[in-house]
């Protein structure tokens, strides 16, 4: 039981009032605490009455789903929980919240996940607003929420917290991933691009493209580049945290590395980033008007029926993969430059045209006296 009482107390020479506030449990040691506001001494009610109730739960072998949570964020990763994103657990959490984590059933997070896939993409802008597009979330996207809840279950289950996994054996069925973009740029395709940036109202627009050709770059990394982050002489920039939450470090080529020598020298004094707004040099720019320009004007708008098989800025980094596998590097290879976490990711870029298919049959697999 918890309760609050008023106190007059002296202090520096004058009665003031106070409220201590008291927790007694059966079973735990008594706590209390004095506050100079009753609202002060509520809220620590409040928390201090929720510590001894999970303790008590606790003790009885009862842990909530956000229990859960804080201690598996807390312990390093082994094998079976290193998938997991904290955006995902939150959408969790919201769901299952105090809830008994041995109580949760497939059926469960068969209705959790109804709710997922209706729920709308967002989009945060640079001034932090979040916007809700008219996209509902892919298929790829609910899997990757599955993977992580299905983290957590793992170290629920090896850690003993629970007895069975809801999600493992086929309970709860993953959903079918389209196959992605498609497009892989031509040679022709990408000179036309390079030329269009080349008289983009924006200069540094010829750059941006031909970093993120010949690096793989997703566009908000290179949006957030820093000159601090780049090595001119050893002709590489370290991408301090990418989107799967590691460091990265990406090869200049010989006619980047040029053109940032040239973009370094009239670099704006108030501003470590290569890619500034100008009118505002401490931000990233803000490209995709520009980009849509520059795409437009080398005729790349909409030029095909099918979605997912026009060109987009994402369809440099699907060209560079494609060109460093077909040019021989190995997939491990190519996902140490382009920075996918996982081989299968890297394998969904990897997109052989059938004349390089051909010529790798010819020069690995026919014999020849």
């Amino acid at each position: 039981m918890g309760s609050i009482v008023k106190e007059a107390v002296v202090k520096a020479g004058k009665k003031v009032t106070r409220y201590r506030a008291h927790v007694r449990r059966a079973g735990f040691k008594s706590q209390s605490k004095c506050f100079d506001t009753l609202a002060d001494a509520k809220a620590w009610l409040r928390n201090a009455e929720a510590d001894a109730a999970q303790k008590r739960d606790e003790a009885g072998g009862v842990y909530s789903f956000l229990r859960v949570i804080e201690l598996f964020v807390k312990t390093p990763p082994r094998r079976g929980t290193k998938a997991w994103s904290p955006t995902h657990l939150a959408y969790w959490a919201e769901h299952f919240g105090q809830r008994d984590i041995k109580s949760i059933t497939r059926a469960d997070i068969n209705v959790a996940l109804a709710s997922l896939q209706s729920k709308k993409v967002e989009r945060r802008t640079l001034l932090g607003e979040v916007k809700f597009t008219d996209k509902t979330v892919a298929g790829a996207t609910v899997n990757r929420y599955l993977a992580s809840l299905s983290s957590l279950f793992n170290y629920a289950l090896d850690s003993g917290l629970i007895d069975r996994h809801p999600i493992k054996g086929g309970q709860v069925r993953k959903l079918t991933e389209n196959t992605g973009r498609r497009r892989i740029l031509t040679i022709e395709e990408e000179d036309a691009l390079i030329a269009e940036a080349e008289r983009s109202t924006w200069p540094p627009m010829a750059l941006f493209l031909r970093l993120a050709l010949t690096t793989g770059a997703r566009k908000s990394e290179l949006r957030n580049l820093r000159w601090s982050d780049i090595d001119l002489n050893r002709r590489v920039a370290v991408l301090p945290k990418t989107k799967n939450g590691e460091q990265r470090t990406i090869p200049l080529v010989m006619s980047v590395r040029d053109a940032l020598t040239q973009a370094k020298k009239v670099r704006p004094l108030n501003s470590d980033l290569v890619f500034f707004d100008p009118k505002k040099p401490e931000r990233p720019k803000p490209i995709d008007s520009v980009w849509k320009h520059v795409r437009s004007r080398a005729g790349l708008e909409a030029d095909r029926e099918d979605s997912l098989d026009r060109v987009v800025l994402h369809s440099t980094r699907h060209t560079a993969a494609t060109k460093l596998v077909a040019g021989g590097a190995n997939v491990i290879q190519a996902a140490s430059i382009t920075g996918h976490k996982t081989v299968s990711m890297l394998k969904r870029y990897s997109h052989l045209k059938t004349d390089d298919v051909v010529a790798l049959a010819d020069r690995l697999l026919e014999k020849r006296k």
